[in-house]
């Protein structure tokens, strides 16, 4: 199995974009996703993806860490900082995403089992001005602390 090709999605959001990562196989419908978001690096984020790519199209998906280590080595001496870690982690992400699919489990089993049975979950509203939320209406509130519920 070989990496084709690697896409980037970025999802425009109020205050960040968030950046998606898809790692093509030539295994037909086989891919997977990781995310890659640096708030105020978008553009930056992207170039390192495509970047990285130029490394890793052609190689064997399954070779997780042998990857991780020529992402992190071959950009060391580049400037290995937190834009290029960013990006390599969302590529990272997508090849777990893709070992989990060909092994019919979730990450968290390959990664050792799940450590507890819930989540705890909470609503983050994203950063702006604070004048912003000074009008936000009731009904505008009550709307996201039962969407807080939901999560």
């Amino acid at each position: 199995m070989k990496i084709t090709g690697i896409e980037t999605l970025v999802c425009h959001a109020r205050m960040r974009n968030w950046v998606f990562v898809k790692v093509l196989t030539d295994q037909p419908g086989l891919f997977g996703w990781g995310e890659a978001t640096l708030e105020w690096h978008t553009r930056a984020v992207v170039g390192a993806v495509q970047d990285i790519a130029e490394l890793i199209v052609g190689e064997d998906p399954g070779r997780i860490e042998y990857l991780w280590q020529m992402m992190h080595r071959q950009h060391f001496w580049h400037g290995n900082g937190i834009v290029r870690a960013t990006a390599a982690a969302g590529i990272d992400i997508a090849l777990w995403d893709i070992a989990g699919k060909i092994a019919g489990m979730p990450c968290s089993r390959l990664w050792g089992g799940p450590v507890r049975d819930t989540v705890r979950t909470y609503c983050h509203l994203g950063g702006g001005r604070m004048e912003d939320f000074y009008e936000t209406s009731v009904e505008e509130a009550e709307r996201f602390a039962d969407l807080a519920r939901q999560a």
